[in-house]
């Protein structure tokens, strides 16, 4: 954790909050040595005389290690992806200051201890990215995302600002002047440099993508493997869409007919058909949040009433997605 200190805030691990990660080359060069060495280690346990639970434990953590090892060496995504670096400073104050895992004044310190380090990280962006291999994707995405580390000064810590005092208040104001006149400075070199001259390719190619998905999934299952198994999820999952269907179109003027041998069209016709119906069921624009928000309140009170899992006391909070992590769209 001390490695990657904003991954571990948000995990829970508060031990290095007023760190942030180091991407520089002597900062590259520790995070293989950290790996290389526990890797080492691991090769020298002998897995069979582990229990199940602990094999498998050991297998997740030579799988993060060699993965790490790889990232570095092979993928170099420190080299040709900005949203490495836009992700480590948003999560550096947002994982601070999103959850009250403790008082104001403490996480305020903490969050002033990385904003002072928070140029560093930029920097390190522009020192080690190589506009050649930045996808222009990426990079335009970054800069639209950059500025979105001020709002969360203006959303966080200037509100908070007055429950500091004396030195911590002015170290407080310093921090948040610089780091302002650092992320302008960034998003003039995203602008000026970094945007016009993203020629890389975003496909990073067969071999690369097989090995990353290795890692990723923890599994040596091919692109193949997984395509098959997906087609035949695919094909499941739109015979049971064709079933609802039926159920959601009967007796509904004007809908298509719904045969209970169906042809390809006819069950692609009653799936598009049932799908409109939901779609007109649905909050305006400006409601959506609090829609979800009562949707959430719905689900928690319906699992704790039929007691069908432990909910955590913690709460669940319903927000729009922060500025600087907006751009990237995960399914």
């Amino acid at each position: 954790m001390r490695l990657s200190p904003i991954s571990a805030t948000q995990i829970g691990d508060h031990r290095f909050d007023a760190e942030v990660d180091d991407l520089s080359e002597a900062g590259r060069q520790a995070g293989l040595d950290f790996n290389r060495r526990y890797l080492a280690e691991l090769d020298a346990i002998d897995a069979d005389q582990l229990s199940r639970e602990h094999q498998v434990d050991a297998l997740i953590l030579r799988n993060t290690l060699e993965y790490g090892i790889w990232d570095t060496g092979t993928l170099q995504s420190w080299a040709w992806d900005p949203q490495l670096y836009s992700g480590l400073a948003g999560g550096a104050i947002y994982n601070l200051m999103a959850r009250e895992f403790a008082p104001m004044p403490e996480r305020l310190q903490s969050a002033v201890a990385r904003m002072e380090k928070i140029p560093t990280i930029l920097a390190q962006a522009r020192e080690n990215l190589d506009p050649a291999r930045v996808p222009a994707t990426h990079a335009r995405t970054v800069a639209a995302q950059n500025k979105g580390v001020l709002s969360l000064i203006d959303t966080f810590i200037t509100p908070n600002a007055d429950q500091l005092h004396g030195e911590d208040r002015a170290r407080l104001d310093a921090a948040v002047k610089t780091l302002r006149a650092a992320v302008d400075e960034h998003q003039a070199w995203l602008d000026g440099t970094l945007v016009p001259n993203a020629t890389g390719d975003f496909r990073v190619g067969a071999d690369i993508y097989d090995q990353k998905l290795k890692f990723a999934l923890n599994s040596s299952l091919s692109r193949q493997d997984i395509r098959q198994r997906a087609e035949a999820e695919l094909a499941r999952i739109r015979d049971e869409m064709y079933v609802v269907a039926q159920t959601v179109l009967e007796d509904r003027e004007g809908a298509p007919d719904t045969p209970a041998d169906p042809t390809e069209d006819q069950r692609q016709a009653a799936i598009e058909a049932a799908m409109e119906v939901a779609y007109a069921d649905k909050p305006a624009r400006d409601e959506v949040v609090d829609f979800a928000r009562h949707t959430l309140d719905v689900a928690t009170d319906f699992v704790r009433r039929h007691d069908l899992v432990t909910v955590p006391d913690d709460p669940v909070k319903i927000i729009l997605m922060p500025e600087f992590q907006r751009g990237v769209a995960v399914a």
